[in-house]
């Protein structure tokens, strides 16, 4: 049997190079854990359970390694989130950069809009995420929220890759 292995060889100025990017993404990582009171991987049977999924007209399925949930024709998803009662907080979605086309959809909290995102080649190539801030009105005497991704009229909801609520 033959069997091949293939080493990534970088100059000392890249190794180097690498070396600081790796350490910035591990400290943000970190950070990232630290702060977060809720997170969601859409697309995955059990956290989708856990945080009570409800759609109409959705899909999930697998890109680029990582699952997504949509919603199409008016459809929606929704999903309830962990916060701290009162505190402000951010909910952070992940989104493919190269998603376009009929990709307007609102984002409800607890039936109220929130925001309105509009997914048309945001980033192309790499996955980016959008921050919306929730003061302490979305959060006042609630240990949870309900987030909804609406698609408006003849768009799609997502793909959303990720979700999380993290301490302002």
């Amino acid at each position: 049997q033959r069997y091949n292995v293939y080493w990534k060889v970088y100059s000392m100025a890249e190794w180097q190079s690498k070396k600081a990017e790796t350490a910035v993404a591990e400290s943000h990582r970190r950070d990232l854990e630290r702060r977060t009171i809720d997170h969601i991987q859409p697309g995955e049977q059990q956290p989708e359970t856990d945080h009570k999924l409800q759609s109409q007209n959705s899909n999930s399925g697998e890109h680029m390694g990582r699952k997504w949930r949509d919603a199409s024709n008016g459809g929606w998803f929704s999903y309830q989130l962990k916060v701290t009662p009162g505190q402000p907080a951010k909910l952070i979605c992940t989104y493919w950069g190269d998603d376009a086309g009929a990709r307007r959809f609102d984002i409800l909290v607890d039936g109220k809009k929130l925001a309105t995102q509009v997914l048309e080649r945001n980033q192309p190539g790499q996955f980016f995420e959008v921050e919306y801030p929730l003061s302490e009105e979305w959060t006042r005497d609630k240990s949870s929220i309900t987030v909804t991704f609406q698609a408006t009229p003849g768009n799609f909801a997502g793909g959303l890759f990720g979700i999380s609520v993290l301490k302002h």
